[in-house]
């Protein structure tokens, strides 16, 4: 059963013990000193009283009333602390609070007991979480403790002491009286020490929680980085195996096709020159077939140009090149400083300028080509336009699907327009951005 009680349930069971301990050590002290007022004038000994005593006393009935509403009062204001969430500035106001509250009940008791400071200490240890901020709380409430007495308070206050008000009695009475607020003051400082015990314990085992929270994170890290590694392989196989597969289907089978093929023309050559011819024409077009079948194979891969040069330097080049072989103008306007993008956003950008491009000349008849690459928050916008022919009814073939499908594997949108010229819009979203 007892197995079953959680430290939280401890801190909980020994916080309401010694708010119920502080509640009667106020009842006590408020109700002798009442008690002893009341019977001071019952039997007419106010004189021989008031000539043993230093100061004069408080009204007790008031004293007792404002202790137990002073009491009451915090009680209901560490249960709304509970229930807030309050930032740390608030919480040193709440507590602040809570100590001038303590101040005004030890004030009324004639610092006859300072319990109640402990009290406060164990609610300040429950709710705060920095060190810092512990340590500083912690201090204050150890100095006004050690302050907050009799002895010390009655040299700046003047008050009647718990000991003048019980001295009406007879020894028995007097020594009973003492003893019974040491008692309680004794076991209020017992249920202190369990609830300190109790926080250190909670602390302790918070901290092991975390800690082994951070190892199996690491763990799960560890094994994170193993499956990404043999998911990678696993990629890097199925890759290798696909381009294995393509070569082996559309190169074998062309190769074979042209070597029989060649070894006809040889035969036909000095017998049937026109034969040979065609066949040689049908050789031609299947080795332009075999050629566009490995370069759909191998399209994939990423440029060599990526691989030596930034994107920028990539794409300067790839213009240049393409305009010293088509002849065709090609204004390329870039409005970021410097690109900088993950490898896959590279790619996607630069295939996209290099199909569009290729189009443009071979569908459209461009003579002149207009890039631009701008930047809307983190939404990259690429627009290729020609002056070509273009095309009313837009139907994707290869080149536009494949297109396509890249910029679809970013997450991103990409619209063409044939109205008038050839126009290509592509949105991508961006991970890295633009330095």
């Amino acid at each position: 059963m007892f197995s079953k009680i959680t430290n939280t349930d401890k801190l909980h069971f020994t916080f309401l013990f010694m708010s119920f301990i502080n509640f009667i050590i106020i009842i006590f002290i408020g109700s002798v000193m009442a008690i002893t007022i009341q019977t001071v004038c019952d039997m007419d000994s106010a004189y021989i009283f008031l000539s043993r005593i230093s100061h004069l006393p408080k009204n007790p009935y008031s004293v007792l009333l404002i202790s137990i509403l002073a009491f009451l009062f915090l009680l209901v204001m560490m249960w709304i602390r509970r229930k807030q969430e309050i930032t740390s500035v608030r919480l040193g106001v709440w507590f602040a609070a809570e100590i001038i509250l303590c101040m005004i009940i030890m004030e009324e008791l004639s610092f006859s007991t300072n319990a109640i400071l402990l009290f406060v200490m164990a609610d300040i240890l429950l709710y705060l979480t920095s060190n810092v901020n512990r340590m500083i709380y912690m201090l204050c409430m150890i100095v006004l403790y050690l302050i907050c007495n009799y002895e010390v308070m009655s040299r700046y206050v003047s008050m009647l002491s718990f000991m003048e008000y019980i001295s009406v009695y007879d020894a028995s009475m007097r020594a009973a009286l003492s003893s019974a607020l040491t008692t309680l003051s004794s076991l209020n400082i017992i249920v202190f020490i369990l609830h300190m015990i109790f926080v250190v314990q909670d602390k302790l085992k918070e901290n092991k929680h975390f800690i082994e929270m951070n190892n199996e994170l690491k763990n799960l890290n560890e094994q994170l980085k193993e499956y990404a590694d043999i998911r990678e392989k696993m990629g890097e196989t199925r890759e290798r195996n696909r381009l294995a597969r393509e070569i082996h289907d559309t190169l074998g089978h062309t190769l074979t096709g042209l070597s029989v093929g060649l070894d006809a023309c040889v035969v036909t050559s000095d017998i049937d020159l026109e034969a040979t011819k065609k066949q040689l024409r049908l050789l031609s077009e299947t080795a332009r077939r075999g050629l566009k079948d490995v370069r759909r194979s191998v399209d994939k891969l990423r440029p060599d140009a990526l691989e030596h040069y930034t994107l920028k330097e990539a794409l300067d080049k790839m213009i240049q090149e393409f305009h010293e072989v088509t002849d065709v103008s090609i204004h390329f306007v870039c409005h970021l400083p410097k690109l900088v993008f993950d490898n896959d956003e590279e790619e996607v950008i630069y295939r996209i300028i290099q199909e569009g491009m290729t189009n443009a000349v071979r569908h459209g008849k461009a003579k002149e080509i207009y890039i631009s690459i701008a930047k809307e928050r983190n939404i990259l916008i690429l627009i290729i336009e020609d002056d070509g022919i273009g095309c009313e009814n837009i139907k994707p073939d290869f080149g536009l699907h494949h297109m396509q499908e890249r910029v679809s594997l970013l997450q991103g949108n990409i619209r063409f327009y044939g109205s008038n010229g050839f126009v290509i819009i592509a949105e991508i979203p961006i991970r890295e951005g633009v330095l």
